[in-house]
């Protein structure tokens, strides 16, 4: 279910941004309210609110979109970071100290 949620998703318009997805609780069936949470979210931007990150909630399906602009550098705190590479840094930042 959860690539038919993402390919409804996909096919939403969203001139200037690029819209992830974090399925944070799946359920049964497909909600129907995504391009209606989408289109009102991203008016919400487009009027000034600075949030990017906005939870949908329906029935059993909890989905946490971000909205990440695709004219300018994303925010630091919105900024996608690799795990893998910031727990090796504090890794080796460990092992110089010893």
């Amino acid at each position: 279910m959860t690539e038919k949620i993402l390919a409804t998703i996909s096919v939403c318009e969203s001139p200037g941004f690029f819209i992830t997805a974090e399925f944070s609780r799946t359920g049964e069936g497909m909600p129907d309210g995504i391009a209606a949470f989408i289109a009102a979210k991203l008016t919400l931007i487009r009027e000034g609110s600075t949030v990017r990150k906005f939870v949908f909630q329906e029935g059993e399906w909890r989905i946490i979109f971000t909205f990440f602009p695709t004219d300018r550098v994303v925010e630091e705190r919105y900024a996608l970071k690799n795990k893998v590479m910031k727990r090796r840094s504090q890794k080796n930042d460990i092992d110089d100290a010893q």
